[in-house]
């Protein structure tokens, strides 16, 4: 069997369960012949061998099944940058790196920036905010120890040095002197639909869901941010694409001024940020 058979009879397995069948039949076998689609596309005719066919369908039938793409290649493209991912974590996600370009817009590389990351998972933001300002302090927390080891393998491999700490939301955080605090927490219902289709089946729901409306996590950081942030410092937090208003209130409640509200590329308010006053 060639390269272009393989991803034929591989996208027609997957056109039943993937939208995208013949781009993830590209992505896995790329993945197992480790080259990109590019050189997979050049050498259409060249053949596999059985173990590469064997690896090649058993991770078809996996991603027929409906496990994450990103899980079966132990990998995710985020912020232009490669990042170890997998099922102890949440998948880095285009929404996310809406916190991101408003972070690098509000503050310039040229100030010294005290930053933290709360529920950095795979350590998406922290990492991507540090390869665009490498002069910042930036910290980033997690209660799971199995999400702050991939962390810490994702700075390894990007060469960015952060400091990762063990802590529930603030329980273990000494310092009161941030600038910002940035997270993308728990925000989805505990009885959402949602949760029993596509990609999030897979993904832990400790880091998915927050109660019975999803604000039981945003309440919190919204509410004890004050006391670890310098004057004037910034909470800045994804929610859900239905949130908008009681994340909103939620900032008015707990007296931060500034409040602003950014959409994603799919035009859908996924961010809030708001400024504390000591």
């Amino acid at each position: 069997m060639n390269r272009q058979q393989a991803v034929l009879q591989g996208s027609e397995q997957l056109s039943e369960s993937s939208p995208s069948d013949l781009l993830d039949a590209q992505l896995l076998l790329s993945f197992v012949l480790q080259c990109n689609t590019a050189q997979l596309l050049t050498w259409p005719e060249k053949q596999l061998d059985k173990d590469q066919q064997l690896r090649y369908f058993q991770l078809i039938a996996q991603r027929r099944r409906g496990h994450p793409l990103a899980h079966l290649t132990g990998s995710r493209e985020f912020w232009s940058l490669d990042f170890f991912v997998d099922n102890s974590t949440l998948i880095p996600r285009p929404e996310t790196e809406t916190l991101i370009e408003f972070t690098l817009e509000k503050f310039s590389g040229d100030k010294q920036i005290k930053l933290l990351d709360m529920g950095t998972g795979s350590g998406a933001i922290a990492i991507s905010i540090a390869s665009e300002r490498p002069g910042w302090k930036i910290f980033a927390s997690d209660i799971s120890e199995p999400a702050l080891n991939l962390a810490k393998k994702n700075c390894q491999q990007l060469q960015n040095s952060i400091t990762l700490v063990h802590s529930n939301w603030f329980d273990n955080i000494t310092a009161h002197d941030f600038d910002v605090i940035i997270s993308n927490p728990p925000y989805i219902a505990d009885n959402d639909p949602h949760l029993s289709t596509g990609d999030v089946r897979f993904e832990p729901h400790s880091a998915l869901t927050s109660g019975s409306t999803g604000m039981d996590d945003i309440n919190h950081l919204c509410l004890f941010a004050r006391h670890y942030l310098t004057a004037n410092g910034w909470l800045i937090i994804e929610h859900g694409y239905n949130q908008k208003q009681p994340v909103y209130d939620c900032f008015v409640k707990n007296k931060f001024t500034a409040i602003e509200q950014k959409q994603d590329l799919s035009g859908h308010t996924r961010m809030t940020a708001g400024k504390i006053t000591l």
